[in-house]
């Protein structure tokens, strides 16, 4: 392998502790173990490997469903900033400046604290909390100032390298985000038998309740669609829909 890729094997194998099920050890006696294809086809993959990570891998790693939603809520959050992003540059992903991934000097101080995150016996959770504090931040100065004007900053534009190289890293934010929100949307539409048109229409329906201050029958529009499992978001430049739970498939 290494004649073949030019590259050395790796020096340190590390195993992460023990992978619990609702508080109990995995065990094919007990009945409840997991295969990774069967939870592939449930979860978005990405879903899962960020649960994985969220945890140090000395500690045993509780699987539970509400555990699986919030990572997939957190992957949804990863994709809801790409996507607000996305469309202030002209190719994607966007070519930095130098590799972050290079070294840790090469990036900036994000890129930086998530390298010593890592240097500090593999720490992925305290990496993971990283990437979402900046995450956030980005978010805000977006609502404040616009997605052109914050890219277009070259303090902030090397934030969202920094972002970009921990997801290369980390094996997440992988897929452009209108692909990945087109199939999990697509996913949802599947299963509750409704189509996007059908939303959309909804989704005029409420903003002119609310326009008219109407909002107990916007509220009625939300709790509508929440129960075909359909969460509306409110941004600055519009409302957009996404899926209630995280899951692929139903």
């Amino acid at each position: 392998s290494e004649a073949a890729f030019g590259k050395p094997f790796a020096r340190y194998w590390i195993h992460n502790g023990f992978i619990n099920i609702n508080q109990e050890k995995m065990s094919k006696s007990l009945g409840n173990f997991l295969m990774i294809k069967d939870l592939v086809r449930i979860w978005h993959p990405e879903a899962l490997r960020l649960f994985l990570l969220s945890n140090h891998y000395r500690s045993p790693l509780d699987y539970t469903e509400q555990a699986m939603r919030e990572a997939a809520s957190g992957l949804d959050k990863l994709y809801g900033f790409l996507d607000r992003i996305v469309g202030c540059f002209d190719v994607w992903p966007p070519e930095p400046v130098s590799d972050p991934a290079a070294s840790a000097q090469s990036g900036g101080e994000i890129w930086q604290r998530f390298c010593e995150a890592m240097d500090d016996d593999f720490n992925t959770a305290r990496g993971i909390g990283i990437l979402f504090e900046t995450v956030r931040s980005l978010n805000r100065e977006i609502d404040r100032q616009g997605a052109d004007a914050v890219t277009r900053q070259p303090a902030q534009f090397t934030r969202i390298m920094d972002i970009m190289g921990i997801g290369r890293v980390l094996g997440i934010m992988a897929e452009a985000p209108q692909q990945y929100f087109a199939r999990q949307k697509h996913a949802v539409l599947a299963s509750q038998d409704i189509d996007e048109e059908w939303i959309q229409e909804k989704i005029h329906e409420r903003a002119e309740a609310r326009k008219a201050k109407d909002f107990a029958r916007a509220d009625q529009i939300r709790d509508e669609l929440k129960g075909h499992n359909i969460i509306l978001e409110d941004r600055p430049d519009g409302t957009i829909w996404k899926h209630g739970d995280g899951k692929t498939q139903v």
